[in-house]
This record gives C-alpha cells, structure tokens and sequence, in this order.
C-alpha cells in the first residue's frame, strides 16, 4: 500500500509543505492546472509561481513563493507578497468559490475539508458562526493557492493513506489583525487537538494555523507503521530562518512493508434454545469484545429443531476472551475454533461533503489498483433521515458524486489521470435509433495527458 509521511521537521506552514510535495516529484502542472480553475488570478498560474532552491542547515529544500501585487502599506513577507486587507474572504465565499471551480473531485473535497478545518477552529476560538468566519492571512489569495495546491499534489501520489510524524510548536507572542496573541496561535492549539505535539524552546511561530489544518484534514493521528519501503523524499522551506532550528518540512512516499500473515481464528458455536431478542446484545458485546466479524446462520439441529449458527472471526490475541463471552452471553455449552489465514484489501475511511451534508466514505484497492468507495451506512441514512429522502435514491446520488473518485490508482511519480467525469456528473450513454440494426462500436481511446 503506498502511504505518503508528513514530517514537520521545523514546523508545518502551506508552503513548507507545497514545496516538499514538488520536490517528491509531483509535477508543476499539476498545481497550475488546479489554479487556473480558480477564479482568484488575473493571469497564467504559471507565470505566478516561483520555485527556488535554499540550503537550509546544509540541506537542499524547495523554496515555493508567488509573485502576487499587494500595496506598499501591506508588508512583505520573505519572499512572499502579502494580499490586500481587500481580499479577506468568509468561510461561505471561499467554500462557493471552490465548490465552482473546474477542480477534480477528489482535489475540490479535500481543499474544502482543509479549509472547514480552518473555519471550525477559528469560530471556536472567536465565538461565532462558522459561516462568518473571516479568513484574515489565510484568506489571502496566496493560502488560497497552498492549501489547493497542495490538495492537488497529494491527490496526484493517489497515497492509499496520508500519516504525520509530532508536530513542533514554539513559543512567544505573534501580533496580527486581533492583537497580539500567545504561540502557538490559539487557532493553531485547535486544529492540532488529537495529533501528536512536541513543545520547543525556539522562539516563533513554527506552525501555523494553514499547516496545522493540512495535517488535521489528511491524517488521523495515527502514528506512521513501524515498517515501510521508502520510496522517495522531499525538503520544503519556510521564509523564516533560525541560527540552531532547521525550517524544514520533510515528506516521505513509501509503500507499507509486506505484513505477516495475519493470525486470526474462526469460533463456531450452534444455538437452539437462546430468544431471538437476546442475540442483538449478545452480537453488540462480541464487536466490543474485540470481534472482527460476527454471522449467524439460520440451521435444523437433531431432532428437527430450527436454530442458530454463531460464527465469530477472532484475532488471536482476543480469542479465548471472545470464547469466554459466547459461553456467558448465550445459551451454548461449548465453542469450536481453529486458526485461518485470510488476506484482505486496502482500505481507509474519510469524510466526504454532499449537498445533504458530510458522510462517511469507505475506500479499498484492488490488487489491480481499483478502488471502490461506498458510503457508510449509517451517515447515509441520517442524512437520508434529515433531507427526508429515500435512502436507495440519496445512495445512488451519492455514487454518482464517487464516481471520479474510482478509477485506478497511478504507480509513483506517474502520469496525472486521465480526463474524467465531472463530480456528480454521471456519463450519460447515447441512446441509439430505433428500428435499426447498427454495428458495434470500436471503444474510444484516450491519451493519459502527459506532465509538463
């Protein structure tokens, strides 16, 4: 399974990790086709972005800046131009801006998650609606271009999973539009609640709210396996400098090393005399025991009598206490089991936005590289439940918003895919005439469009 690895060495900012990203390998085209589907620019993403190389304590690390106009009175950041006060956006703008936007699917879902992120944090700390949220810094035009480029770098490693490493976070004060507040941003504090933090002695603001939000949208906090094989690696810079701190961003793409086979047990029991209604309890406390699958299959036991077949797949570190449950939650007097081997996909879980609101989507891989997503059941019938309609019919829309997202995943460093179906846009076959026998149709063929 091929995984990508945040490491914030020195920190986490938007372009600290955009450029780590280009120096894995993903093409620039890809970020300037995400961009000129934006309708923030005025001219040629291309001609916007400028990519440098900086040795940062004798390490080469891609240095990611964009040439953007601001007043005279606005400042500059190193190596960056800071926007106008007169593009601050809300959270409502700027979801309606990407939501417009040609992005592909998978792009456009996760800059919307990056920046729900975001607008979640701040209205927390601020004390208002979500939707009134003001993106002050982050809102200018040049995060805009971080947080989607960098939804489009990640899309274009199709990683099956995303991990980060501790976060460092400095201390001191930082003055912005709200006055001067303590480091890290309280925003910052937020959106970095669940992940692993390492507190520092440097002074300044080593992560900042942009770079907290990425790692919480794209990771779960779950440490990286103990095991890979690395497949490549990229340094991003940040535009602030320290004497004994290295400002550097790492990311790691590695496949995860082959497991062991997994030991798992199959427990067995047959039931004929426990009440139907018992058996929801007595299943409920198995999935809390530890169980990975529980079936139970209707059979004729001796002399004639309907019962139950009980079947529990158990790893081996629970078996004798999933044994012990079945034996006090039901009515049998001995249990069966013996060891299988089993092999199973790939597989994640992520959020998704639809029109009805956010769900659950499960994903696996084939061992073809096909992934297959289907919602989770039970966010498809809340949502179902609160736009009172039809779970078959929201299950179908759905599928149809999924569709770009299953297609075959590319190898490392490939191609970007090929053109596909807009998001919520199924394909719609042409109809043929009636009363008329016609000869099949040679499939089209399509040329992956190759990186410039």
């Amino acid at each position: 399974m091929k995984i990508l690895i945040f490491d914030p060495v020195g920190g986490a900012s938007g372009d600290m990790i955009l450029g780590s990203l280009l120096h894995l390998g993903c093409p620039v085209s890809t970020l300037t086709e995400a961009w000129d589907a934006l309708d923030i620019l005025d001219r040629p993403a291309a001609r916007t972005l400028e990519l440098d190389w900086k040795l940062v304590q004798g390490i080469r690390a891609r240095d990611v800046t964009f040439s953007l106009p601001a007043p005279p009175d606005a400042g500059r950041r190193r190596g960056r131009a800071r926007a106008p006060a007169a593009t601050d956006r809300t959270w409502r703008e700027i979801r309606a801006m990407l939501e417009r936007a040609a992005l592909p699917a998978d792009v456009r879902e996760t800059s919307l998650r990056i920046f729900a992120s975001l607008a979640e944090a701040e209205a927390t700390v601020h004390g208002v609606a979500v939707d009134q949220v003001h993106f002050h810094e982050v809102g200018a035009v040049d995060s805009i271009l971080d947080i989607t480029g960098i939804a489009a770098a990640v899309a274009w490693f199709r990683a099956e999973a995303v991990y980060a490493t501790s976060v460092p976070v400095g201390q001191g004060t930082v003055v912005c539009r709200h006055g001067r507040l303590p480091l890290p941003a309280p925003a910052t504090v937020a959106l970095l609640e669940g992940l692993p933090v390492r507190f520092t002695k440097v002074a300044g603001e080593l992560t900042t709210p942009t770079g907290a939000a990425v790692l919480k949208a794209l990771t779960s906090g779950a440490p990286p396996p103990a095991e890979i094989i690395l497949r490549g690696v990229g340094y991003g810079c940040g535009d602030r400098t320290y004497d004994d701190w290295p400002s550097l961003f790492r990311t790691l793409l590695a496949d995860t090393a082959p497991a062991a086979p997994e030991a798992v047990y199959v427990l067995e029991a047959d039931v004929d005399d426990l009440s139907p209604e018992d058996w929801e309890l007595a299943t409920a406390r198995l999935y809390a025991a530890g169980a990975l699958d529980v079936t139970l299959t209707a059979r004729i036991m001796k002399r004639g009598r309907p019962g139950v077949g009980l079947t529990v797949l158990v790893p081996d570190t629970r078996l004798h206490d999933v044994a012990d449950l079945v034996l006090e939650e039901t009515s049998t007097i001995g249990v069966r089991y013996h060891p299988v081997a089993r092999r199973v996909l790939p597989r994640r879980t992520y959020p998704f936005r639809t029109p009805y609101g956010e769900l659950r989507i499960k994903e696996v891989v084939t061992p073809a590289g096909t992934r297959r997503c289907k919602p989770e059941y039970a966010d498809l019938q809340a949502l179902a439940v609160s736009a009172n309609r039809p779970v078959a019919e929201l299950r179908r829309e759905v599928q149809a918003l999924l569709q770009d997202l299953s297609r075959p995943a590319a190898p490392p460093f490939a191609p970007g895919p090929a053109q596909e179906t807009p998001a919520g846009e199924a394909p719609v076959p042409k109809k043929k005439p009636a009363g008329r026998r016609t000869r099949p149709a040679k499939a089209a063929r399509t040329r992956r469009k190759e990186p410039a």
